[in-house]
């Protein structure tokens, strides 16, 4: 071979070797959760992603996965805790099983509005119970934020407290929302989230409850168009890492992916208030009727099982008096 053609191989070999990379995704996610089409934690979900992939320039591949495809909340939160879900976006509730302290956010009319609620996620005693997030089940909650109040769809008008007694209520696999509505003397069943409409159309049970968005996506109205505003729970939304995936993450991405997550919280509990006033809106053009209600004989009632439920140990005792004196 000629001289200056060898000369000119090595040059061009030396030149591609000091070149640098091209950019790839190293980084990836599973984002997952196990919300209804369209509900607005879903849509959070998606915010979350888009706000990772903008704010990586593309460095970090997101598979979000939507719907119910992994399961119910409580199958995703164990393959959360698992690994297998890197990040899911839920709420308190379903850190209950491993934490029993989440439970006094499921109990009624612990936080007064969405100011108090927020408030609390802002404190030393969340932090507390983020932190047995972390100890007990491996699993890192990034950010929290207020969503909607959580109101009862009935097959039959609920004017008082008095109606509550004797109905069927649907409830989740969650101890302080099964006795909630027990100590407000209601017939509590389990039913999962995804088969509440048919339950509810069959009549196996009178009423369920939820916040706005999430029982239009299931329409909760349609079966039961009788919505009694108890807001007897103030929500909260959380957008959590497996802790093991967040110790493997650069400080680079660890910082995007907080970011992201607190932009996130931030969009979900402003577009809460707008979307819980106008889905409403929406069920009452579709048939449905608002029924407003005195909420303190409910408040009343619940208050006084709140000594019953930490003697029984379903939340540490004196935690719902130092939330509630916030």
């Amino acid at each position: 071979m000629r001289p200056f053609i060898k000369a000119g191989l090595f040059a061009l070999a030396a030149a591609f070797l000091a070149a640098p990379p091209a950019a790839r995704a190293d980084t990836k996610l599973l984002i997952a959760g196990s919300e209804a089409t369209g509900a607005l934690l879903e849509r959070m979900g998606q915010k979350f992603a888009e706000l990772v992939t903008e704010k990586s320039d593309g460095k970090v591949d997101v598979n979000l996965i939507l719907g119910q495809s992994l399961g119910s909340a409580q199958q995703v939160m164990e393959q959360h805790q698992a690994g297998s879900v890197d990040v899911m976006f839920s709420r308190p509730d379903w850190f209950t099983s491993n934490v029993p302290d989440f439970q006094v956010l499921s109990w009624g009319f612990t936080f007064r509005d969405r100011d108090h609620l927020q408030t609390f996620l802002e404190s030393d005693i969340f932090d507390e119970l983020k932190q047995q997030a972390i100890d007990k089940m491996g699993v890192r909650i990034l950010a929290a934020a207020a969503d909607q109040p959580r109101i009862v769809y009935s097959r039959t008008p609920i004017t008082s407290v008095d109606d509550v007694e004797g109905l069927k209520m649907r409830v989740p696999g969650i101890r302080a929302y099964l006795e909630m509505w027990k100590t407000l003397d209601a017939v509590t069943t389990q039913v999962a989230w995804a088969e509440a409409f048919l339950a509810l159309q069959t009549g196996a049970v009178d009423a369920a409850e939820a916040d706005a968005s999430g029982a239009y996506s299931q329409k909760f109205h349609v079966a039961a168009p009788n919505i009694t505003m108890t807001n007897h729970i103030i929500s909260a939304a959380t957008l959590s890492i497996n802790e093991a995936k967040w110790e493997s993450l650069s400080a680079e991405d660890q910082a995007v992916i907080q970011s992201a997550a607190d932009e996130a919280l931030a969009w979900m509990s402003a577009e809460a208030k707008k979307d819980s006033e106008a889905t409403l809106a929406k069920m009452v053009e579709e048939g449905a009727t608002i029924i407003e209600v005195e909420n303190a004989p409910f408040a009343e009632k619940v208050e006084a099982g709140v000594a019953a439920m930490e003697a029984e140990g379903v939340w540490s005792e004196g935690l719902w008096e130092r939330i509630h004196s916030l």
